[in-house]
């Protein structure tokens, strides 16, 4: 509850998807293409992803770059817009990432990571929050898994081209957050 997985500081990203993006606009009263359209010019930013993919029947697979969205920060602790005094002020309609944090994939599949993360956060320091099992815990690192994936393959048969994917964004998006 300090508010400090909240904060970028260069640690990282808060990607969202298609269900992320609609639920935050849903509950900030932001409808219709219009809404989507705002919101992705107050919240969003275009960022640099990758994805390894294998077709099926094929040996080798590659890693793909592309574009998706995630939080544009703001601030020197480039913080979310949404923290308030510490506190999510869209707790019931945040991210997937953020309601599943710390049972990501990257940590659930790496010691290390966990580890690294573990030096930086005190809730996993401390751990002294809800317990949860080991199914739950591999069940939630997998729905992430499914959503970046169905994300990819979406990209992917639009040639990459996050506009298509995402008819609301505004063109501009992408000249003000070439990264």
């Amino acid at each position: 509850m300090c508010g400090d997985c909240c904060r970028g500081l260069h640690e990282g990203e808060v990607y969202l998807y298609q269900d992320d993006i609609q639920l935050l606009a849903d509950h900030l009263n932001m409808k219709g293409k219009k809404g989507l359209n705002d919101f992705a010019k107050k919240y969003l930013k275009v960022i640099n992803d990758s994805f390894f993919w294998r077709e099926v029947g094929a040996k080798k697979g590659r890693t793909y770059r592309f574009k998706t969205l995630g939080f544009d920060f703001m601030g020197g602790d480039e913080h979310c817009h949404f923290l308030i005094k510490n506190k999510c002020s869209v707790h019931k309609a945040r991210p997937f990432q953020c309601r599943s944090f710390p049972f990501w994939q990257m940590m659930v599949s790496n010691s290390k990571n966990l580890q690294d993360y573990k030096k930086k956060c005190k809730g996993l320091q401390e751990l002294n929050g809800k317990y949860y099992a080991k199914e739950e815990i591999l069940s939630w690192a997998r729905k992430e898994y499914e959503i970046e994936k169905k994300y990819f393959l979406q990209m992917k048969n639009q040639d990459f081209d996050i506009l298509k994917v995402y008819p609301f964004l505004p063109s501009e998006i992408l000249q003000e957050n070439k990264n």
